[in-house]
């Protein structure tokens, strides 16, 4: 009888924890953020690089689909920097100006070093629709590898709008592909469908800062999930993501993301990606 309430105790240690109002809620958001073709939003955002985080960064965000950006950092170490990018145009470049002198317009690899000083996510990749879809995603490799948990947290209000607070924790667990010659992180990144941040941030003890660093031989971590834990605000009115916090498996914190001001399907039009439009200063 007691190895048989052992194996029952142990089963139930390993069972993963998915709390179906949690998981009606993630579906939910998945369907709004299907919905939505363009919006504007004022985004404030902290990543960690190396291993501080950077100071807040303030921005005004417009996007539509399929992947047209423009941001301008309003508050901020970068205060005036303006980056817009349209697929397909510009032979798939960010056009960029840092805000301050000399101040002069360039076309940058938006997967360079350069375009990726500040920032974890590649502009052709960024948006609120991606960032939901990486959550499903990982939601749906958790349930199919029956791991982690998911739950309701609370309920709070953010800058004024009612939100439900959820809990996503994922294990440490990953491969290990070996880098052949020629290739970068963002080649791991592109084979594996894993963030090339969360697979440097993951390596972090070799002393990699860049896509570029390892050398061919190198076994490179890739982790399943791209946090170890997540804490998500869902507004309850848009069923989109207000903010988000996102941790590592050792518990610090990576990134943070607040979505204020969000405002869907506005009607955005070709001027709003345009260079010359007279608002911006390219």
């Amino acid at each position: 009888m007691r190895g048989v309430l052992l194996g029952a105790w142990l089963a139930a240690v390993v069972v993963p924890a998915y709390d179906p109002a949690a998981l009606d809620l993630l579906d939910g958001m998945a369907a709004a953020a299907s919905g939505v073709n363009d919006y504007t939003m004022t985004l404030v955002k902290r990543e960690l690089r190396g291993r501080e985080m950077e100071p807040e960064e303030t921005m005004t965000v417009r996007w539509q689909r399929p992947q047209r950006v423009y941001l301008k950092e309003i508050a901020g170490p970068r205060v005036g920097q303006e980056v817009l990018y349209v697929a397909g145009r510009n032979k798939n470049r960010l056009r960029a100006h840092k805000g301050s002198f000399p101040d002069i317009t360039l076309n940058l690899d938006p997967y360079g070093t350069t375009a990726m000083a500040h920032t974890h996510h590649p502009v052709p990749e960024v948006s609120l629709v991606a960032f939901v879809d990486l959550l499903a995603s990982n939601v749906r490799r958790a349930r199919a590898k029956q791991v982690g948990t998911i739950a309701v947290a609370g309920h709070e209000a953010l800058w004024g709008a009612p939100a439900t607070k959820l809990e996503l924790k994922m294990p440490p667990t990953g491969i290990s592909p070996t880098l052949e010659k020629g290739q970068t992180l963002w080649d791991v990144a592109k084979a594996t469908g894993q963030s090339m941040y969360v697979i440097l941030h993951a390596n972090r003890a070799r002393g990699w800062r860049q896509a570029d660093h390892p050398e061919p031989g190198d076994a490179v971590i890739v982790p399943d999930f791209y946090a170890g834990r997540l804490v998500l605000w869902i507004d309850d009115a848009t069923h989109l993501p207000l903010q988000a916090d996102l941790y590592d498996h050792d518990g610090a914190l990576y990134e943070h993301y607040e979505h204020r001001d969000l405002k869907i399907n506005v009607g955005l039009t070709d001027a709003d990606f345009d260079p010359k439009n007279p608002a911006y200063d390219f």
